[in-house]
């Protein structure tokens, strides 16, 4: 019943999904009137198509959260599938889940708990700062650990992601390991890196952000203070606007899969197979 479910939503068949859902659970009632009325405004045109996307979104998300709850009925032993066993018939442990660290702005956290669910539930172990950096220690040190401990990164690409800073590191890196071990997945959430207008106006708001950043260094100077809690972001601001021409044009050269609104779970499922693909 929840592998059913699982396909249905990957389908984008969400209506088909929510009705077997509320066989098992209650709660997917909350859910099926709350598609309805959004289906209902969309057509109306009461809201806008980006808002329906967000709102299929969250509701798919929510429904694979409610279909994870169902409990498994456990097959006789003799008829388990080989690859569900705990231990092979040689007497192996299972296999370990791939691990994947997400990098992602913080503007971006619904979506990367979107994501981060869809693959736990898809027995993915995930890594991100907010789980898994401890308190004090160096962002720059985290990063090269994740990227060498992990089997895969995912990179979540966005207008908010495009004109951080530290991502835009983690990009760089990202697209360096990708030609050597293919461990890189860009998933998008929006449509800015393919967007040319998007291209100008990323260097008039970092542009914006250098100077407001050499202002503080001059008035820092000016008072005879040490200036070095502004220069590290003024570098880093002036390498992502040295990099954000190329950036934009390897993110061009390759498949960026789209999870933006109602492409969500198909989308994912494409994730998922290509981690499932390396073994």
């Amino acid at each position: 019943m929840k592998e059913q479910i699982q396909q249905l939503i990957a389908e984008g068949r969400t209506e088909d999904a929510l009705a077997m859902l509320a066989q098992q659970n209650s709660d997917a009632l909350l859910l099926q009137a709350r598609f309805n009325n959004g289906k209902k405004q969309y057509n109306m045109g009461l809201i806008e198509f980006s808002e329906w996307q967000r709102t299929q979104a969250q509701i798919n998300y929510a429904a694979l959260e409610l279909a994870n709850s169902i409990k498994t009925t456990t097959a006789p032993a003799g008829n388990a599938p080989a690859g569900n066993n705990q231990q092979n018939q040689g007497g192996g442990q299972a296999e370990q889940p791939f691990k994947v660290f997400i990098s992602y702005n913080h503007q971006d956290s619904f979506a990367m708990r979107s994501v981060k669910g869809f693959l736990e539930d898809h027995n993915v172990k995930v890594h991100v700062d907010i789980n898994d950096m401890s308190v004090g220690e160096s962002i720059q040190g985290f990063i090269d650990q994740a990227f060498k401990n992990n089997d895969f990164v995912l990179s979540i690409i966005s207008r908010n992601s495009l004109l951080s800073g530290w991502v835009a590191r983690e990009l760089t890196v990202a697209q360096v390991l990708n030609k050597l071990n293919n461990n890189w997945i860009p998933i998008s959430i929006d449509n800015s890196a393919f967007d040319n207008n998007f291209f100008f106006e990323a260097n008039a708001s970092i542009d914006l952000k250098i100077t407001a950043q050499r202002d503080q260094i001059k008035k820092a100077l000016e008072s005879d203070l040490d200036i070095s809690a502004f220069t590290d972001e003024l570098k880093r601001l002036q390498d992502l606007k040295a990099s954000i021409s190329s950036t934009i044009a390897n993110l061009k050269s390759v498949l960026v899969i789209d999870i933006n609104g109602p492409a969500f779970d198909s989308g994912m499922m494409k994730v998922v197979n290509k981690i499932r693909s390396r073994t």
